[in-house]
């Protein structure tokens, strides 16, 4: 009866770490919400953004300066000015705190690490066995910092009301799979 309740509480765990795992990635992939509504109050000389125009073309640029209703940006080897009408979107570097990669990947470890120590020995000599596991944890969380740091996204720090979005999300459950489709204007 113990040897059952064990291998429930082992599937249990193998589940919940498949769904933090997934799920990782749908919330990843939302548009971040809040962005500014006021365009000079937002840019500052100096930032490297990336501006989408009018004409839905996106620029890589450096904040020159900012005067009036004018923005001027460097592009490359460029001086471009733009009149704050023009712009339509404008999206800033941003990168992941290493916190939840490091809790994911250690999870993952040491999660599997039980599941293989239970399929070949005992339970008593894997619940005995915590030091391994620590390393096993140990080597996740070191695998989760790489692969979250690796990861490089860009945050959206004003948009022009009146622009027109598609946002399209993967939703997957345990007996079904879908995708959340939303357009925002």
């Amino acid at each position: 009866m113990r040897a059952n309740g064990t291998v429930t509480w082992l599937k249990r765990i193998a589940l919940l770490t498949l769904f933090v795992v997934s799920t990782a990635s749908a919330v990843s992939a939302q548009t971040p919400a809040g962005a500014t509504p006021n365009l000079e109050g937002t840019l500052v000389p100096g930032t490297t953004v990336w501006i989408t125009d009018s004409t839905g073309r996106e620029t890589k640029s450096r904040i020159v300066s900012l005067s009036d209703d004018i923005v001027t940006i460097a592009e490359a080897s460029d001086i471009r000015r733009l009149r704050t009408a023009e712009v339509t979107r404008v999206t800033v570097r941003h990168s992941d705190s290493v916190l939840n990669g490091a809790l994911i990947g250690a999870g993952a470890a040491v999660a599997s690490g039980l599941f293989l120590c239970r399929l070949t020995e005992p339970w008593e000599n894997c619940r005995d066995d915590v030091g391994p596991m620590f390393r096993t944890g140990a080597i996740g969380a070191g695998i989760g910092i790489g692969i979250d740091a690796l990861i490089r996204g860009r945050k959206t720090i004003y948009e022009a009301s009146g622009s027109t979005r598609l946002h399209a999300a993967p939703i997957v459950g345990r007996r079904a799979a879908g995708l959340r489709v939303s357009l925002t204007f």
